[in-house]
């Protein structure tokens, strides 16, 4: 997939890529709000040099401090001042572990003390406590190192602690924060949207859109259909509907249906598609509604003996048709139907449906009836069952000039169908002429434009004066 897939996936999947961000945000202030506030209060110490007046004196204790403040980070949160901490404040100290911290900020001499807790008071108490501890501590530790083996005193260490700022009570909690999380879960939230959306569309075999049929097929798209509303007329017979947008969708279909059989012997084409309800039986009758428009004389055959609906959208007798040529009982001449207002047009219905449909249309008297339609019309176009599951078209698809499958691109089609339906046709070595595609969604400007320009009402013609 390029950009522009990703870009349509996303656009098409927006309302679940904000409502699974939604929902992770949802969770994260969710979670900060049941989470208990933690406060972190902070003292500092300073490693002080105690003695010596030169420079000499000054630097080696200097150096001696900075070599000093590592380990006493150490002991500020070892078990020794942790009990002791305990001790003082009334403690268990099982309850200090983890709570008492201390680190050595960069180039210094300063240690800092802190201490986290439910309550900020309390946080502040056990940082100053544990400040006040490592103090005693280092001066006991340090004092000690003043007796030598023999019991004498040597000189005084020239390292010390000093507390330089107190703990106070924090104001706002250190965890949870609510910014921090709000974002998190919102980031997080906008990953998994994607990335449960790409990863529908890649699960999701259904095809939605011209791209997606485009890239199953190297045959040519001969005619596109956008959506209709459901009040829309099926068929495009009547002043109003020959000036519609649609009307005009079919007259370009007609004429690439021209130029794809620039080669001549274009008698009879096929109408199918893959699955029920994509549409090719509306497309075959309006398709022969303006091949008569363009002064041919046209049939419109009924083949579908399983699910037949042309006598039902022009209003014609059905009992009467195809399967009655088939049999011998009835001329095809007798047997068709004119429909008035539509040109040269003929319908021959579908006739009483047999119990072996793909026999009857596989048979050599569907072939003589063909021929005979071939000879007595300009055109014939043939409504067929949709392909999947049952061989009735595809017997017929032989006997056809060209086939023209009809295949919807608002998601009911799935991937593997339409391979389906065009192996079964490549198998049989049919022509297949193109594919025109229905329902196919419209952008709101193209949709705007196309509305003002297509839907208007039938030209009248201006009347003539008359003289007395």
């Amino acid at each position: 997939m390029d950009l522009k897939d990703y870009l349509r996936i996303l656009r098409h999947r927006w309302l679940l890529i904000i409502a699974i961000t939604a929902g992770a945000a949802a969770l994260a202030h969710g979670y900060t709000l049941i989470t208990q506030p933690v406060y972190q209060s902070t003292g500092q110490l300073f490693v002080a040099v105690t003695g010596g007046d030169s420079v000499g004196d000054l630097n080696q204790g200097n150096a001696f401090a900075q070599s000093r403040v590592a380990s006493y980070v150490i002991l500020a949160t070892g078990s020794t001042v942790r009990s002791t901490v305990a001790e003082r404040l009334d403690l268990d100290p099982a309850s200090l572990i983890g709570t008492i911290s201390a680190s050595n900020p960069a180039q210094s001499v300063l240690i800092d003390i802190s201490a986290v807790d439910s309550d900020p008071v309390a946080a502040a108490r056990i940082a100053n406590t544990a400040a006040q501890v490592l103090v005693d501590l280092v001066d006991d530790v340090e004092s000690a190192n003043e007796v030598d083996s023999a019991g004498a005193l040597s000189d005084p260490t020239p390292v010390g602690l000093t507390i330089v700022e107190q703990a106070s009570p924090p104001r706002s909690p250190v965890t949870p924060n609510v910014l921090q999380n709000l974002a998190v879960g919102i980031l997080i939230g906008l990953a998994l949207g994607v990335g449960i959306t790409l990863l529908i569309e890649v699960l999701d075999t259904r095809l939605r859109g011209r791209s997606a049929i485009e890239k199953l097929t190297d045959t040519s798209i001969l005619g596109a259909f956008h959506t209709e509303p459901t009040d829309a007329a099926q068929l495009i017979l009547g002043s109003t509907e020959s000036y519609s947008r649609r009307a005009e969708s079919f007259r370009q279909l007609r004429t690439h249906l021209q130029f794809a059989s620039i080669d001549g012997g274009l008698r009879s084409v096929m109408v199918t598609s893959s699955v029920p309800g994509e549409g090719k039986s509306t497309t075959a009758a309006n398709l022969a509604l303006v091949l008569a428009e363009a002064g041919n004389s046209v049939l419109l055959v009924d083949a579908d003996l399983r699910r037949p609906r042309q006598h039902e959208m022009f209003g014609l007798e059905g009992a009467v048709g195809l399967t009655t040529v088939l049999t011998g009982r009835i001329s095809l001449r007798d047997a068709s139907q004119a429909v008035n207002g539509a040109g040269r047009l003929a319908v021959l219905t579908s006739g009483e449906l047999p119990p072996n449909p793909s026999e009857l249309l596989g048979s050599a008297a569907m072939e003589r009836a063909l021929s005979e339609m071939e000879r007595a019309y300009d055109v014939v176009v043939i409504d067929t069952p949709p392909l999947i599951n049952v061989s009735d078209p595809t017997a017929l698809s032989t006997l056809a000039s060209g086939v023209l499958l009809v295949a919807s691109a608002d998601g009911r089609l799935h991937r593997d169908q339409l391979r389906q339906s065009l192996e079964n046709l490549s198998f049989v070595q049919a022509k297949l002429l193109g594919v025109v595609l229905n329902r196919i969604d419209v952008a709101r400007g193209e949709q705007s434009s196309s509305y003002a320009y297509y839907h208007r009402t039938a030209p009248t013609r201006r009347p003539r004066r008359t003289t007395a």
